[in-house]
């Protein structure tokens, strides 16, 4: 096109070749213009339920609960008594096409919501772990799951189901995947006093375990422990530790660093701080971790202690099947990543850095571990998130990745 600029000559003396040559670049200016305002245009906000579209083709709802007492009706609330991330997802549903609407379980008012509640072709359930044991009359949960199974029974579908939060949820599912690659055979979970007591003493003589409660989701009771002063043994079995063997513990949820004997440990957890037995704890939580029995969520799980920890864990944010994000949380001054002692790196799916992991964990494992866990015929959680740590492969200079936690229950959204 410059070459007839500054004459009379003008666009229609231009050759056809050389006009079509360069029309490439035009064609290609225009097209990057209009994505390049199709990127910066967004879509319009709402920070209010949008209406239920007419003839929507499924009628879907998302549980909350206030706690009775509490401010906003719990931590995870604003203002309105809503999860603030509960409007997102309804409105989210709605621009699907589906109906979506916001309701309430009150735990006075049991009768009056399973009957509201069956109008509905599924439920997200979005109530934090813990939250209907507080200020709630005893069995309250009981009662809830009893009502969500009745609801899948009929042929509904429940976000997360109480079963697969049982049995994905629960820390002993780190023992259900021992088997698999994305596991460590050496997992045990501890449901009585007697078993913890036998296999810690076993385990913590052969290496650096952690060992973690059942309850809880920012570090609580989540403890990394070494030998103090004592060399380990050589092979798993050989020997076991006395009640008077000094071990350092790390609690993770804020990386604070305790002494205590064996004997003072194994009470700490069965017992709790205020026991004769148990010594003097820095421990802001009441240990008793084995308190109501396997039934009502009372375990703890040892697993061996990776000391590629340090590195960081790598989240896998999934949706359904799904991965959504890839997050790398790096402890800062600690070995701890959890309880917000971190710094956070975010990685879109396919990125060159976890392409193994993720092809590995969604093409494979994802089946494998639904079998695993006996919730094959029960669907994926609708938000989840998987946690790896990083260890050797059997390849020099290789890196595989392990299953530290999983979390189905009410996962949060945030960055």
């Amino acid at each position: 096109f410059q070459a007839v600029c500054g004459g009379e000559q003008t666009l229609a003396d231009v050759s056809d070749a050389d006009y079509y040559e360069a029309c490439e670049l035009t064609d290609l200016m225009g097209t990057t213009a209009i994505m390049m305002l199709d990127q910066k245009k967004r879509p319009p906000r709402y920070n209010t339920k949008l209406p239920n579209p007419e003839g929507a083709k499924y009628k879907l709802a998302v549980i909350e609960f206030v706690i009775p007492g509490a401010k906003n009706g719990g931590s995870d609330k604003g203002p309105d008594g809503h999860r603030v991330d509960s409007i997102p997802i309804a409105n989210g549903i709605i621009k699907a096409g589906g109906s979506c609407d916001l309701i309430r379980y009150e735990f006075d008012k049991h009768d009056a919501f399973a009957a509201e509640v069956e109008a509905f072709d599924a439920v997200l359930v979005r109530i934090n772990p813990g939250q209907l044991s507080q200020g709630t009359t005893p069995g309250t949960q009981q009662r809830f799951d009893d009502l969500m199974n009745s609801l899948l029974a009929k042929g509904k579908l429940v976000w997360s189901s109480p079963g697969v939060q049982t049995c994905m949820g629960a820390k002993d599912a780190l023992v259900k995947i021992n088997h698999m690659s994305v596991g460590l055979p050496d997992t045990f979970a501890y449901y009585e006093k007697s078993e913890l007591e036998a296999g810690f003493k076993k385990t913590c003589a052969f290496q650096p375990r952690v060992i973690k409660q059942n309850r809880g989701s920012a570090g609580e009771g989540i403890w990394l422990i070494w030998l103090h002063n004592k060399p380990y043994c050589q092979n798993f079995g050989d020997s076991k530790l006395e009640d008077s063997d000094m071990i350092k513990m790390i609690e993770m949820n804020d990386n604070h660093v305790e002494y205590h004997t064996v004997r003072e440990f194994l009470t700490f957890c069965s017992e709790g701080p205020a026991h004769p037995k148990a010594g003097e704890w820095k421990s802001a939580f009441p240990g008793k971790y084995l308190d109501g029995g396997k039934a009502a969520g009372g375990q703890l799980v040892d697993q061996r202690l990776l000391p590629r920890i340090s590195e960081g864990e790598v989240r896998m944010l999934m949706v359904g099947d799904t991965l959504q994000m890839i997050i790398h949380k790096k402890p800062e001054g600690g070995l701890s990543a959890v309880g917000g002692n971190s710094a956070y790196t975010y990685f879109k799916p396919g990125c060159k850095e976890y392409e193994t992991l993720e092809r590995k964990f969604i093409d494979e494992d994802i089946p494998q571990l639904m079998k695993a866990l006996e919730i094959e015929n029960d669907p994926l959680p609708i938000l989840w998130t998987g946690d790896f740590i990083p260890r050797d492969g059997d390849t020099p200079g290789s890196t595989e990745y392990v299953v530290g936690e999983f979390n189905c229950s009410c996962v949060g959204i945030s960055k």
